[in-house]
């Protein structure tokens, strides 16, 4: 699991060895963090989620979980939930879901690899919700 949450994380991750694709979005969502008008670098963290990363570890990383409302606490698969995330979409390779905190401007992005998920609940709920699966 990656967790950038300043420009020296962010700096740091985009000379690391990543997936192309991964490299791509990482480097072209961290390039309009900054310009003339403003900079969103303390405002923004990205959370990449890779194989063998668990929920736990998005908690720990995060402090929630993107499988349960974080207002009322329902679980996905339970009744009463519905999707809390501002954007949800899939990439070529990844899910990408976007939380923002009230008119903070504060953005949280986290990338899933889906090739390398395994078949869980937050796979399930993400295929669910970009169109992967049919809601029946």
């Amino acid at each position: 699991m990656m967790h950038l949450y300043d420009a020296a994380t962010m700096a740091h991750a985009l000379t690391l060895d990543l997936e192309p694709q991964l490299r791509k979005l990482l480097t072209d969502h961290i390039a309009t963090l900054v310009t003339p008008d403003y900079d969103l670098t303390d405002y923004t963290e990205y959370l990449v989620v890779e194989a063998g990363d668990t929920e736990a570890d998005i908690i720990r990383h995060v402090g929630f979980s993107p499988l349960t409302e974080p207002i009322d606490g329902i679980r996905f698969g339970d009744d009463g939930f519905h999707p809390f995330w501002d954007w949800l979409v899939r990439h070529d390779g990844w899910f990408e879901m976007i939380v923002t905190v009230g008119n903070s401007g504060f953005a949280l992005i986290m990338f899933f690899e889906y090739s390398h998920l395994s078949a869980s609940n937050l796979t399930h709920m993400l295929r669910l919700y970009t169109g992967l699966l049919s809601n029946s």
